[in-house]
């Protein structure tokens, strides 16, 4: 099918997703007739109502989840739509259902993971101003003071990334990401993944382990990036922490879900554990969170991904992926049922519903 004359619904939620938009709903303009409906309208429902009949796709603002479930009968309603597209990750069984899509042909989108490349940088980022302590150095500065002897942290894995025992905790795309990030520091990288076996592994040129324990114990910097399903929450535990060398690094940008949090804050004050934390169980976190104000934790205010530039390219992505659906091309970003299935029972939050 050629991408002339389609009719497209565009799904938006109030500002900033409007400005999220702009990039891609101009694509979408020049491939026929886009009817913008406003999640803030009272009369969205009958509005999209109206619009299935002719749609030929449906995009949704990223990481919009509207209170309207497509089911059966208003899918049976859209008999030229092709894909349905969005940023939706945890949320898109809300919203839709792969099955009853599949069933008619329809194509899911979820360009969640274009905010990758972001994440993954900016665990790079933590990584080494957790190696040279530069969050630190930048307070005594603005405090007007200097250093009065050596800068090296001793008893903590500092300095230089290259050479260091890198452990990565789960092999989704930030972790595979991020191993792309190091391949020039020289680094001896190592992964624990239950869905990655050791011949794939090695082709990769990670040192296969077979337990978080077995990795945690081969790593001076330790990189959480397991999604939060059901048989993970709560999978880095006090056996994990442990294992760690005293001194060691920790790099959460996942979710807090999958890390005993009372464990992890308890390795900090008593095995001098250094962590970089960007996502907690509680957000915003609480003013008095003593962490807030732990010399040996970089908190962030969930911000790796939590960018202007991150969440257009979300929509833009999902747009030119929903095109390619109609031109028959490749997609980057098709969720399938394998995607929904692992998310049930886990929230937006990644706590158990």
């Amino acid at each position: 099918m050629v991408t002339e004359n389609l009719n497209i619904i565009v799904l938006s939620d109030r500002p900033p997703m409007s400005d999220w938009i702009k990039r891609g709903a101009a694509l979408l303009e020049t491939k026929g007739v886009t009817t913008t409906i406003l999640l803030s309208s009272q009369s969205w429902r009958d509005d999209l109502r109206s619009s299935l009949p002719s749609a030929d796709l449906i995009l949704v603002s990223p990481w919009t989840r509207p209170d309207f479930f497509l089911d059966h009968a208003l899918l049976d309603s859209a008999p030229h739509l092709k894909a349905i597209g969005g940023t939706f990750d945890y949320r898109l069984s809300s919203f839709v259902s792969i099955d009853a899509l599949t069933e008619r042909g329809i194509v899911l989108i979820d360009s969640s993971r274009s905010m990758t490349p972001s994440v993954a940088e900016f665990a790079l980022t933590q990584t080494l101003n957790l190696l040279r302590d530069v969050p630190a150095a930048i307070a005594l500065m603005r405090a007007g003071g200097w250093p009065q002897s050596s800068w090296d942290a001793f008893g903590y894995v500092y300095g230089d990334l290259a050479g260091k025992k890198i452990g990565l905790a789960g092999y989704g795309s930030i972790n595979r990401r991020y191993h792309q990030l190091i391949s020039g520091f020289g680094c001896q990288t190592a992964v624990y993944d239950p869905m990655l076996d050791k011949s794939r592994a090695g082709q990769l040129g990670l040192t296969h382990t077979n337990s978080l324990e077995e990795l945690a114990a081969a790593s001076q910097v330790f990189v959480v990036g397991i999604p939060p399903f059901i048989s993970t929450l709560g999978a880095v535990g006090k056996t994990v922490f442990d294992a760690l060398p005293v001194g060691a690094l920790f790099i959460l940008v996942s979710c807090m879900a999958v890390v005993d949090e009372a464990a992890l804050w308890d390795a900090v004050n008593n095995r001098r554990l250094k962590a970089a934390v960007d996502v907690f169980s509680v957000e915003p976190v609480p003013q008095d969170a003593s962490f807030r104000f732990h010399p040996n934790v970089l908190t962030t205010p969930h911000i790796a991904g939590d960018a202007f530039y991150c969440h257009e390219r979300c929509f833009y992505d999902a747009c030119l992926d929903c095109l390619a659906v109609i031109e028959g091309r490749p997609r980057h970003y098709e969720a399938t049922r394998a995607d929904a299935t692992m998310y049930m029972g886990v929230d937006s939050s990644g706590r158990i519903k």
